[in-house]
């Protein structure tokens, strides 16, 4: 990489990468609220999954990723990308930030997440509001993933989408936080609050079980 190349990429760390590890753990953790244990799905460098446990009390915080970074600053397991390496129920909640759009089946990976989760899957995601919005997501997926080498697939979500990717993998919507402030101006100016969400996912109730209360 070139000298303007490693300026680049310590400008955006500073100035996007920082600011967004603290507002995405501080989402996170609103929707978990307190959890002995969690599970981080797509854990990167750890930072946000170590922000989220601090905020809700977990003491055990473990780490999957399709591409394990050395130097993580927790646990991480490399995994396919599909199936989560652990019982049902192991965790206390599960995150998912900034993972499913990148995901070949998201609603496979969701299914999973919730059979893992004995509460709750705590989610960070976009929503899309058309070609121009897709187009900026778009952009943030690639300048973002540019260093860790993350693959983009341009998969993004309209809400409509989501709620019915949700029940697809048998979770409802508990909980939502939207818009959702994530950058700092001048790039909120194009990244926009209302591209950004955060939501709690909980098993939804088998058929009948109500009656059967």
């Amino acid at each position: 990489m070139t000298a303007l190349g490693h300026a680049l990429f310590s400008l955006h760390h500073r100035l996007v990468h920082v600011p967004r590890v603290g507002r995405v753990a501080r989402a996170l953790a609103a929707q978990v609220g307190r959890a002995a244990s969690l599970l981080d799905v797509g854990a990167g460098d750890g930072t946000v999954a170590l922000e989220v446990a601090r905020r809700v009390g977990a003491q055990r915080v473990v780490g999957v990723d399709v591409k394990a970074r050395p130097g993580a600053a927790l646990p991480v397991i490399a995994y396919d990308g599909e199936r989560l390496p652990f019982p049902d129920g192991a965790f206390e909640a599960v995150l998912l930030s900034d993972v499913l759009h990148h995901c070949a089946r998201p609603g496979a990976l969701l299914a999973e997440a919730l059979r893992v989760a004995s509460r709750a899957v705590a989610l960070k995601d976009h929503f899309r509001f058309g070609p121009v919005s897709e187009k900026i997501l778009l952009w943030m997926d690639l300048v973002g993933n540019a260093a860790p080498g993350v693959e983009v697939r341009g998969t993004y979500f309209t809400p409509g989408e989501l709620v019915g990717l949700v029940h697809g993998a048998g979770g409802r919507v508990a909980g939502l936080e939207w818009p959702l402030r994530i950058h700092d101006l001048p790039f909120r100016l194009v990244t926009q609050d209302r591209l950004q969400f955060a939501a709690r996912i909980e098993r939804a109730a088998a058929p009948g079980a109500e009656g059967a209360r």
